[in-house]
């Protein structure tokens, strides 16, 4: 596996354990569908939580928050009805965050951003 994907795969772990630990339930992660994929689906009370994960090793390109696209937002607000269409929890609220993840110097940073959209 690349040391990219490596690295993504642990932002990811450590974003679950974050959501966890606030008392947030993943309820599924990686989830795909024709359109995309979403990196953790959560509830938290009585939303639906869609989260993306950003993570970087580095801001030679902006930082990890700076990667996720409006158009990305939108296209995660979409995923989270084709979702809901899969399943059958249901749910007051819908709502978008961004968990951005940056490595320096081996430790991380967490940034957590909610109902971003």
């Amino acid at each position: 596996m690349a040391a990219k994907d490596q690295l993504g795969r642990h932002g990811e772990q450590l974003a679950a354990t974050y959501l966890t630990a606030r008392g947030m339930r993943v309820l599924d992660r990686n989830w795909r569908c024709a359109d995309g994929e979403i990196d953790i689906v959560a509830r938290d009370g009585n939303a639906l939580v869609v989260v993306e994960v950003k993570t970087r090793s580095g801001r030679s390109h902006g930082t990890a928050f700076e990667a996720v696209t409006g158009e990305k937002l939108l296209r995660l607000r979409a995923l989270a009805g084709r979702w809901l269409a899969a399943h059958t929890e249901r749910f007051d609220t819908i709502r978008v965050d961004v968990i951005a993840l940056e490595r320096f110097a081996g430790d991380f940073s967490l940034r957590h951003e909610r109902g971003v959209v």
